[in-house]
This record gives C-alpha cells, structure tokens and sequence, in this order.
C-alpha cells in the first residue's frame, strides 16, 4: 500500500483553524496509508488541541521526510510567531498564516507532499503583513513555479464546478472571458472529475449575460466566446450538454446527469453550491502539480475558542485531496 505525504496548514491562528485541524488530526492522523505534516505554530496547535478537548501529543519535527512514513503525523518547526490575539484579524496573525503557507509551498515544491489541505484564512490580516497576492490561488502558483492557466474549482459530493474567473471585480469579469480561458477551464475541471470519480464528465456551461444575452440584445460574449468554445470543446471530445442561463442551468445536474458545471465568474457558483450544502463544499486549486484543497468555512472570529467550529469540512476537504492525490499518483 502506497503512503499519501499531506501537508495540513492551519490557517489564521487567530481563527477557528487550528482547532478544526486539531480534530482533523485526531480523527485522521494515525491511519496506516497517511502522512500527515502539518504546518502551524507549535503554541496555536496546542490551544487547537485544549480547545478542542484533546490531550495527544504531537511531536515536532525539522522536515517532512522526519515523520514515521505509515500513520505518522507531526507539526513542522520553526513556525511559531507571537503577538496575535484570538478572534483578531491582524498583521500578526497574518505573518504567521504565510510562514506556514510558505513552508508548505516550499516542502510541495521540493516533492515532499503529496497534496495541500489548508484551514480557514483570513486575507485582510495576510494583506496587513504585506501579502499582495490577489488570492490562494496567485500565491501558490507563483511560489510553485507554474505559468499556465489556473482556477479555482468547487466541489460537493459528486458534483464539481470550475470557474472562468474568480477574485476579481464583476466589471471586469467580461474582458476577462476568452474562448482559451473557458476551454482550459474545462480542461482542468474534467480532470478533476475523473481523478476524484474515475468517469468520463458530463459538462454544462453557463452564460454570462441574463437569459443568455437575448441573441445579443443584452450582450454578446454567449455568441463571440462562449459557444465557440463549447464547440471547440465538442471537437475535443468532451461532452458538453451545452451552453445554459446561470440561474436555471444547476436545475439540469440531475436531468442532465451533470458531473461539471463550468461558470464564468465567482459567484455563479458558489451560490448554488453553498446553498446546496455549504458544510461540505469544498475548493481545489486547478492547474497546480499538486491537489490544494480547503473548505468553505471562514475563520469564525465569533466563536473562536468555544469548541463549536464543525471540522465536517475541513474534513471533507482532506478526504478530497487524498483521492485527487492518490489519482495523481497513479496517472504519473
């Protein structure tokens, strides 16, 4: 049986983070095909721990290749910062949540893991310590290496969405949108079903403009981009349904037998997804050379160390990664 090496990044030690991955750590830590390195501060682990009502010790280590192959676990060192407060968005709190996504990028980058899974960030502390990435995604991308097209994809049980565009504002989401873009969209969410599922997807597409630009009277991106995408797509090999209106095309999942939905700005999706059933919507980074997963939840500054922070998905995040690495391992 082959190991899965996953690195566990807390997030915002200011958050709720720690003490989901306190939970996750216990209840998946020790199981013989995982290795779990998780990348926190050894003080905001141990209050995740006494939070979450949890004794075990974790030992500490200076490197991925340190932690016992089968059903090891252990935190990495030399993340440890001070001067952030429980509940608190700050400069602090985000120096400390890059240190610990900039070991995790770096032990990725070297080969030592598998897949990413990271806990809740909060992006206005990580811009308070200088972080000028426009998200996850331009972070991880740049900090690996990788040039090529990239998005972000969503996924709920066996339905999977990928975006277009993503953290950028509305009014440029249309100069945004290109037959290129759409396609390698695609490309990398049926990858992901087919890794995660091991099926050939059933894709549909949606537009941009209300009921489809009304043939070009509300705007003309569905006839120049859109479907001459979709017919490249066809010409591809993927199976497209077709191209349907934003409010109506997730009605079609289940008449349709829908495994991906490709949307064309942030929104769109998430919409449908989270209230489909947000505890268990998870995010993956596409494009990278490695599975990134993290879950919907926030950091949930209000109910910061009450031990209510449900690790359902960030549960459900893990057990998404190693799948998609398991799938990436075989396909290499």
């Amino acid at each position: 049986m082959s190991v899965t090496t996953i690195g566990l990044v807390a997030g915002d030690p200011s958050g709720v983070g720690p003490e989901l991955c306190a939970k996750l750590v216990n209840a998946k830590g020790r199981q013989s095909d995982l290795r779990v390195a998780v990348f926190c501060g050894k003080g905001s682990f141990r209050d995740g721990m006494r939070i979450a009502g949890l004794d075990a010790e974790i030992p500490v280590v200076d490197s991925v290749s340190s932690i016992p192959e089968r059903g090891g676990v252990a935190l990495i060192s030399g993340l440890d910062r001070d001067g952030y407060k429980p509940g608190v968005a700050s400069a602090e709190g985000g120096t400390a949540t890059l240190a610990a996504l900039e070991s995790a990028a770096d032990a990725a980058g070297a080969g030592q893991l598998d897949a990413i899974v990271y806990g809740p960030l909060n992006k206005q502390a990580m811009w308070l310590a200088g972080h000028k990435a426009i998200d996850e995604l331009h972070f991880f991308s740049s900090r690996l290496g990788v040039t090529g097209f990239c998005c972000e994809m969503n996924n709920q049980g066996a339905l999977w969405t990928a975006r277009v565009t993503s953290h950028i504002p509305l009014r440029a989401v249309a100069d945004n949108i290109s037959v290129e873009s759409i396609i390698a969209a695609t490309v990398a969410g049926a990858k992901a079903v087919e890794s995660s599922s091991g099926k050939r997807a059933r894709i549909a597409v949606a537009g941009l403009n209300p009921h489809l630009g009304e043939g070009g009277a509300m705007g003309t991106e569905e006839i120049e981009i859109i479907l001459p995408a979709i017919e490249r797509l066809k010409e591809l090999g993927y199976d497209v349904a077709g191209l349907y209106p934003a409010d109506t095309v997730f009605l079609r999942v289940g008449p349709e037998k829908l495994d991906l939905i490709i949307t064309m700005f942030h929104d769109q999706g998430q919409i449908a997804l989270k209230t489909l059933g947000f505890a268990n919507t998870s995010t993956v980074l596409g494009g990278l050379p490695l599975p990134i997963v993290t879950a919907s939840q926030g950091t949930a500054y209000d109910i910061v160390g009450q031990n209510r922070a449900d690790p359902a998905g960030l549960t459900a995040a893990f057990d998404l990664a190693h799948r998609l690495a398991i799938a990436t391992r075989k396909a290499a």
